[in-house]
């Protein structure tokens, strides 16, 4: 939050961008707010489900704000500290008639959207053609509750948020355009593919990278890996920002927990 108050500022669309705090983790971790302007308390529903209900919440509330014509859906991990690649990624929608800013949830062998889906950790969506076609909720859960017995007959063990993206977007063009149903050009004519973060995964056991030093992504896990970006890029500003450039782990912040186990999710 800090990033987007403080160093978001030299950007003229991004200047006074509106924040939507989805949160599912236990109350006395975060018991106000900071500097969102909309804090949307959860349930923690874990990992994939987690994950998307997340999402879910927080694009509801920007579904009823008709004021706002992009979103940016961030994970928790994911730091943009280069606003110019964001701006350049909106002015190019605006222009072009796309709906939504993604890339390929993929590695070197396979990163084709209709394969891996949508990486959703970091997303631009036109939040009036969202609103109006129905792009979210994902409703990963009665997705779920519908398909597991097929997708544990087929001995897939995961329902992947990324897949399930690809298809909620597949569906809100076909209510777009209904020419498009069964047309690969234009599903596709809609989306901006930002190819500067692809391959996602490093190689084919699925590592991923962390950092694009061009376009000023940073999904380290680690705060350390993340403070010494931080340093490198003078980004200095806001009280979060200089606790973690002060401090040697994030206990300050998680109560004392250093290490983050399952029941801490």
């Amino acid at each position: 939050m800090d990033i987007i108050k403080y160093h978001w500022n030299k950007s003229i669309l991004l200047n006074d961008a509106i924040i939507a705090h989805s949160y599912n983790g236990n109350r006395e971790w975060y018991k106000n707010k900071y500097l969102e302007t909309k804090l949307i308390r959860s349930r923690n529903s874990w990992h994939y489900q987690g994950a998307a209900d997340l999402i879910d919440s927080g694009m509801k509330y920007f579904s009823k704000r008709k004021d706002i014509d992009y979103v940016i859906v961030l994970a928790a991990d994911t730091w943009l500290i280069d606003a110019d690649y964001i701006e350049s990624v909106i002015l190019e929608m605006r222009q072009n008639n796309l709906f939504v800013a993604t890339c390929a949830w993929g590695n070197s062998q396979r990163n084709e959207l209709s394969d891996v889906g949508m990486a959703t950790d970091f997303i631009i969506v036109d939040n009036k053609w969202a609103a109006k076609y129905k792009l979210f909720p994902l409703k990963y859960k009665s997705f779920y509750n519908k398909y597991n017995e097929l997708f544990t007959y087929k001995n897939s063990h995961t329902i992947n948020v990324e897949k399930l993206m690809f298809t909620r977007y597949i569906q809100a063009i076909n209510r777009y355009d209904l020419n498009s149903i069964g047309s690969r050009n234009r599903i596709y004519n809609h989306i901006h593919i930002m190819k500067e973060r692809e391959p996602i995964h490093i190689n084919n056991k699925w590592e991923r990278q962390m950092y694009w030093r061009d376009i000023g992504i940073l999904t380290h896990h680690s705060p350390c890996d993340k403070r010494i970006i931080l340093y490198d890029n003078n980004i200095k500003y806001g009280s979060g920002i200089y606790k973690l450039l002060n401090s040697d782990d994030l206990s300050y912040y998680n109560k004392g927990i250093t290490v983050m186990e399952d029941n801490c999710n």
